[in-house]
């Protein structure tokens, strides 16, 4: 591994003896900004400390959701973390869908069996359980799947089995039908492409309207996780009504669409609006 970078910072920090457990953290994330990876061996010859020194202080990282620790040393998020979804994609509305994350996962308790369904709003969804215990997530994303084995240490993962899907990495087919078919969840987290009041929510592909109705049915409770950017919109099939639901996370409901559906429906399931 090049060193350059400790060079080019030498001149920042004339002793490193003294420095505090948080600044040496500060300068192993700033190395992570530009370089993919670094080593134990090189945070023991910059700072002059122990290999047991330099471990606990990826672990503190680690413990934070910052890096991920690798055998001799650790790598940045943004290399493991390297998902499926098309660049464009994952950078669409991400405040939103990281509020609608934080909210859905307070959701969550300590012991449940999850479905998450596949996409971006379901990896930052994962990306919240980061405190919860002895967890298992369901999920056909390949995504979410190596995400969850790497960054959540007291989460289990099943993997759907089924065909990949060319571009997009999740699984796809009766194959990912029927290994849904035979498990049961406490709870489903899913979502759309769009939702009218008339026409439910609604998703571009056949086969993504099947497999979501069948994450609500084969849980005791199933909440729907959708951004308002997605309301009054409506895609090929309908993957669920409001009277499906237990719960609608959303990020706001400006003109109260929302609101006024679930009021109109029978079983009035709970909103969340996430802050």
């Amino acid at each position: 591994m090049s060193s350059d970078i400790f060079r080019s910072k030498e001149h920042t920090m004339t002793s490193t003896a003294d420095l505090s457990p948080a600044e040496r953290q500060r300068f192993i994330m700033n190395w992570l900004a530009e370089k993919p990876n670094i080593a134990v061996s090189d945070i023991v010859r910059r700072f002059s400390v122990s290999e047991v020194t330099a471990r606990h202080d990826l672990i503190s990282l680690e413990s934070e959701g910052k890096l991920r620790r690798v055998r001799g040393g650790a790598v940045s998020l943004s290399r493991s973390n390297a998902i499926s979804y098309p660049e464009e994609r994952i950078n669409i509305q991400v405040e939103a869908k990281e509020a609608i994350a934080a909210t859905a996962a307070t959701l969550v308790d300590d012991g449940d069996v999850l479905v998450i369904d596949i996409g971006t709003t379901g990896f930052y969804f994962a990306k919240a359980l980061m405190d919860k215990r002895e967890i298992t997530i369901i999920t056909g994303d390949l995504a979410i799947a190596n995400y969850a084995s790497f960054n959540l240490p007291n989460a289990s993962v099943v993997l759907l089995g089924g065909s990949v899907r060319k571009g997009h990495l999740y699984l796809a087919g009766a194959l990912t039908l029927d290994c849904m078919s035979k498990l049961h969840a406490d709870k489903a987290f899913v979502s759309a492409d769009g939702f009218h009041p008339d026409h439910g929510f609604t998703v571009e592909h056949d086969f993504s309207a099947m497999i979501k109705h069948m994450y609500l049915t084969n849980s005791n409770q199933g909440y729907m996780m959708v951004d308002q950017g997605k309301f009054n919109k409506t895609s090929f099939y309908q993957s669920a009504q409001i009277d499906d639901l237990d719960g609608i996370i959303i990020d706001g409901d400006d003109e109260g669409i929302m609101t006024a559906a679930i009021e109109s429906s029978r079983r009035h399931p709970k909103l969340y609006i996430a802050k």
